[in-house]
């Protein structure tokens, strides 16, 4: 997780450090939602020409490895989180899986990003969008690293929708009951619909398209290239 919010209105940030026993827990509810990350990072079809990819809010890199094994061609997988114990979980379980060569895990703030820009291909982002204070400012940035032509791709829950309709849209991204009461739990402060279209208006990103399954929203689009 990158961002969690403190209270009511509140636009403060949880602390940053997620320690043990915390970044245990959230990766351990991460591990029950494998399955989906690899049907998600099918569905966003990243394009061939595609070698570099920026990944906002990676938790402990499971969906960094289900994109490295869909696409073999990327050749650099930036796995970034705010907190650095999650970051650190990310790096070993990319070197214990061999992939250490593909995926880079790094300490990133989503709305203040260190890269240059058009720095990747391709920047994604997996249920961590409703953590982040202000999401327009987190598209932007995504956005601002992105290279023309690329892909921007971010998926997220909204609304607050019953354990059975989680299950039902689960089991179609390969997942279990298991799997749905890991999204309950990790997904607590999931956006409103509406909240989710003001930030794409607020990010002033009109290429982006929201495409709705249940209540998971697929943000997508590709940059505009320069003339």
């Amino acid at each position: 997780m990158e961002y969690a919010r403190n209270g009511e209105g509140d636009k403060g940030l949880e602390p940053r450090e997620f320690h043990w026993p915390v970044s245990a827990f959230y990766s351990r509810l991460a591990s029950f939602m494998e399955p989906a990350y690899m049907k998600t990072a099918e569905r966003i079809q990243l394009p061939d020409e595609a070698r570099a990819v920026f990944e906002a809010g990676a938790g402990d890199g499971r969906f960094s490895v289900a994109l490295a094994r869909t696409y073999p061609h990327l050749e650099e997988i930036v796995a970034s989180d705010i907190a650095k114990d999650m970051a650190r979980r990310a790096g070993k379980r990319a070197e214990m899986l061999g992939l250490a060569d593909r995926i880079r895990p790094d300490v990133q703030d989503v709305q203040a990003l260190t890269f240059k820009d058009s720095s990747f291909d391709a920047a994604v982002s997996l249920f961590s969008m409703h953590h982040w204070p202000e999401p327009e400012l987190g598209l932007r940035e995504m956005d601002r690293v992105l290279k023309p032509g690329g892909l921007l791709a971010v998926v997220d829950g909204f609304g607050r929708p019953s354990l059975r309709e989680i299950h039902s849209l689960v089991q179609a991204f390969g997942g279990s009951l298991f799997s749905a009461l890991a999204f309950c739990l990790g997904s607590k402060d999931t956006l409103q619909l509406d909240e989710l279209e003001t930030a794409v208006q607020d990010s002033g990103l009109s290429y982006i398209e929201m495409i709705l399954e249940g209540p998971i929203a697929l943000l997508r689009g590709e940059k505009p290239s320069i003339p």
